[in-house]
């Protein structure tokens, strides 16, 4: 008890500091604490414990999200306790994800002053929810997402370390990161990068460059042993893997395609998460904040060699997916950059001190908008759960009066979009990414969400051309109507607005 003491004495700041990170991690979570619905969630409680991950999580080698299903599934827990207690771990794993970034930066810059390191906080803060992070938090298996990240800061933080076997741990740590999720592990390399560059031993180029290189090896590895561990389950299973495939010199061939559609969505729209073109605004500030630093030549190849890490780490294995494509959760690198680019502006010291103020406004004010939008993206988020919650219940009333008017059993669901759709609600002038995916126009999972409100096993089947020419061509809604649903035997017909 008395040495607990004395180590409780000899870590105050940092108990104080992990405390006040958690609070914060759990304002800005608050809305999604709560059983909430993502399009996979339908999916996954549809198929259950045992049969969703067969489907897909060893599909794709996400081991830990797999074990975690199978012991929810021994436990017989229900999907709400299970989706809620995913969450509560999203948020632990989130904050000591911020600590961490924030622990490894100030002890490498040996940083003293209170107000550098509350800046530091709030970097870490823009690095860990940025926007393409932001739906690490929104699905069933949150919390193993969340440890991937994690484990990439922490393997990022070891290979800067001067310690024995530090390379094979991070393989280790990294190989693990991506057994949780492949789509968090890319801050790695950036990570790496930024605090190598922060060591203040004055390491000579030779020795940084070889650091550099074998960070980009072990990330390399990682890669490998989960693509060779995605094949061996696979064949296993007795299955085709969808992930990565053998067109590479076709996507080569599509290169400008790609690279264009990558750019717009990841670096201009931000899928709708963030302010247009925040990201390369961001860029550019800090290219010109450099500019008035000594050796600013040195600073700014710096910087840019974190970003173009940032960049290529996510941009280069889109080419070897059989089928091209980018969302948001697969871009952390690239969310990071704007948190990163802060605490490379912060790890610097000022000849002026109007360019100090300038970095703490910028770092404040993006801090405080970032926790707003954060919360505010989330309740939307519940928002459009529950206008979803309504429709399904209208369609289960509506599903149950029929079946006893007529004595028809419904066994069987077809279903169509009206004259205009829309797929997130009416409300918003913009989707907020995955946040806002209405259930009922997202073909992906509308049987499976049906299943879920009117608690059956509804059979998938076409709408003929005939019943949508006599009861939906043409019309269109802007909400839910009767009008929606058409009954013929034993099928429910629905056109979604």
């Amino acid at each position: 008890m008395e040495k607990f003491k004395k180590w409780l004495e000899t870590r105050k700041e940092e108990i104080f500091t992990y405390g006040i990170i958690l609070i914060i991690c759990l304002i800005i979570c608050a809305p999604l604490l709560q059983f909430h619905v993502a399009s996979d969630t339908y999916n996954f409680m549809d198929l259950g414990y045992f049969e969703y991950p067969l489907q897909y999580f060893l599909k794709d080698a996400r081991l830990v999200s797999t074990i975690c299903s199978y012991i929810a599934g021994f436990l017989n827990l229900p999907f709400e306790v299970f989706i809620i207690l995913m969450e509560i771990f999203a948020v632990i794993f989130s904050s000591i994800s911020i600590y961490l970034i924030y622990s490894t930066v100030k002890n490498k810059l040996k940083l003293s002053s209170i107000w550098k390191k509350i800046l530091l906080i709030m970097a870490s803060f823009i690095v860990v929810f940025n926007c393409m992070s932001l739906e690490y938090l929104l699905y069933a298996e949150s919390g193993v997402m969340c440890l991937s990240l994690t484990l990439s800061i922490l393997a990022a933080k070891v290979v800067s370390e001067k310690k024995k076997y530090k390379y094979l741990k991070a393989i280790l740590i990294m190989i693990i990161a991506t057994f949780c999720y492949q789509g968090a592990v890319n801050v790695f390399l950036p990570l790496a990068i930024l605090f190598i560059f922060l060591n203040t031993d004055n390491l000579k180029v030779k020795d940084i460059v070889k650091q550099i290189a074998c960070a980009c090896g072990i990330i390399i590895i990682s890669y490998i042993v989960n693509v060779v561990s995605i094949n061996i389950i696979n064949i296993i299973l007795g299955t085709a893997q969808a992930r990565v495939g053998g067109g590479i010199l076709e996507n080569l061939m599509k290169f400008p395609l790609i690279i264009g559609y990558i750019v717009r969505n990841i670096l201009i729209y931000n899928y709708n998460l963030w302010p247009i073109a925040i990201i390369p605004i961001f860029m550019a500030i800090s290219v010109i904040i450099l500019l008035f630093q000594e050796n600013a030549v040195e600073k700014i190849i710096k910087y840019l060699v974190i970003v173009i890490s940032a960049l290529g780490i996510c941009i280069a294995p889109v080419f070897f997916m059989q089928t091209p494509s980018m969302e948001p959760r697969m871009a952390m690198s690239v969310g990071g950059i704007v948190g990163i680019s802060l605490i490379y502006l912060i790890s610097l010291d000022y000849k002026y001190k109007t360019i100090k103020y300038i970095v703490s406004i910028i770092i404040l004010g993006f801090f405080v908008y970032n926790v707003i939008n954060t919360n505010q993206i989330y309740t939307a988020h519940i928002a459009t759960n529950k206008i979803d919650d309504n429709m399904g219940i209208a369609i289960k009333y509506r599903l149950e009066e029929y079946e006893k008017e007529t004595g028809n059993t419904v066994t069987k669901v077809a279903y169509y979009r009206d004259a205009s759709h829309r797929d997130f609600h009416y409300g918003w002038d913009k989707k907020y990414s995955s946040f806002a995916q209405r259930a009922f126009d997202n073909y992906y999972c509308i049987v499976e969400a049906l299943n879920y409100y009117c608690n059956r096993k509804f059979e998938d089947v076409p709408m003929s051309q005939k019943v949508y020419d006599e009861n939906f061509k043409g019309k269109n809604w802007n909400a839910y109507s009767d009008e929606q649903l058409v009954f013929i035997e034993d099928t429910m017909y629905i056109c979604t607005y």
